[in-house]
């Protein structure tokens, strides 16, 4: 099979060339700042908000587009209406979306079926849920007007090796030092975490399949705070030193830079999803917490 790869230089986009590359002909677009060539791929350094760079990309016939790095209102448009492989020479269209563009309400838990938020937040986490937002319409909207279909993949948090996000390495970087874990014991947010590697597999069945839909990709067993350090604890080659306190002490010394809270910690940010429907129907089967944090801590250390 032959895919058109948008970004896959980071983290899932890294991880998905890694696995990918050894089962199909793959092709990069990016703007050139990781080379993957070492893994037997093609690779084009060019910035999606350039038109012109995008009109000079060489024709040819993709199956699959798997886009990783699309974040802005356009970013999906602006690719479509000027790489010469659209219309016609493309089966599908995936994008990497997130589990946060559903409308937030506590208290069940959201599938597919549940409608996207309304709300444009502020801060730099609420534009990135607008922009994701605005691009799964988007690409709806333009895969239905050229007439190609499209997958949106929804993960939940994901974590692994390779990431860049300050979230589990940093929780591993202070057990490997021995420097004192300071979290809230009594924090009521749950959250779910899923392995880097289970959404790859989601993305590769989804190449192989010309169906459309959308796909929430998070295992059905959501953690807190206690239930990862336990996990934590477990793969660590040297004991923790944890220090559980309170909530409030836990928010309070946050906001002062003094302790690390990468996951929701309040009641009012706990947000379920329903993550079955790539089970049944792209056939993966979701990493346990305690498995994926061993291969992790493994790299990361």
């Amino acid at each position: 099979m032959k895919i058109l790869v948008i970004g896959g230089s980071y983290f899932l986009g890294r991880a998905f060339t890694m696995l990918a590359s050894t089962q199909h002909e793959l092709t990069l677009v990016n703007r050139g700042n990781i080379s993957m060539k070492r893994y037997n791929v093609k690779e084009y350094s060019v910035d999606r908000r350039n038109e012109k760079g995008l009109q000079k990309f060489p024709n040819g016939i993709y199956n699959m587009v798997v886009d990783f790095c699309a974040y802005n209102p356009g970013d999906i448009k602006r690719v479509i209406e000027n790489m010469p492989i659209f219309p016609g020479l493309v089966q599908k269209y995936i994008f990497i979306s997130t589990v946060d563009v559903y409308e937030r309400n506590v208290g069940y838990i959201k599938d597919e079926y549940t409608p996207l938020t309304t709300t444009r937040y502020d801060g730099e986490i609420g534009e990135y849920i607008y922009g994701k937002v605005c691009l799964e319409k988007e690409l709806i909207e333009i895969c239905d007007k050229i007439g190609i279909g499209y997958t949106i993949i929804r993960p939940s948090i994901i974590y692994g090796p390779n990431n860049y996000a300050q979230r589990e390495s940093q929780f591993i970087k202070m057990a490997s030092n021995k420097i004192p874990i300071r979290y809230p014991k009594d924090a009521k947010a749950k959250f779910q975490m899923v392995y880097v590697k289970d959404v790859v597999n989601a993305i590769l069945a989804a190449c192989k399949t010309t169906e459309i839909g959308e796909y929430n990709v998070c295992p059905n067993d959501p953690i807190g705070y206690e239930e990862f350090m336990q996990a934590l604890s477990k793969v660590s080659e040297v004991p923790l030193q944890l220090e559980p306190i309170s909530t409030e002490e836990a928010l309070k010394e946050a906001a002062e830079g003094k302790v690390h809270l990468p996951f929701p910690v309040t009641e009012e940010e706990n947000e379920i999803y329903d993550g079955s429907k790539a089970e049944k129907e792209l056939g993966i089967n979701y990493t346990s917490l305690l498995d994926g944090m061993k291969k992790t801590y493994n790299c990361f250390k």
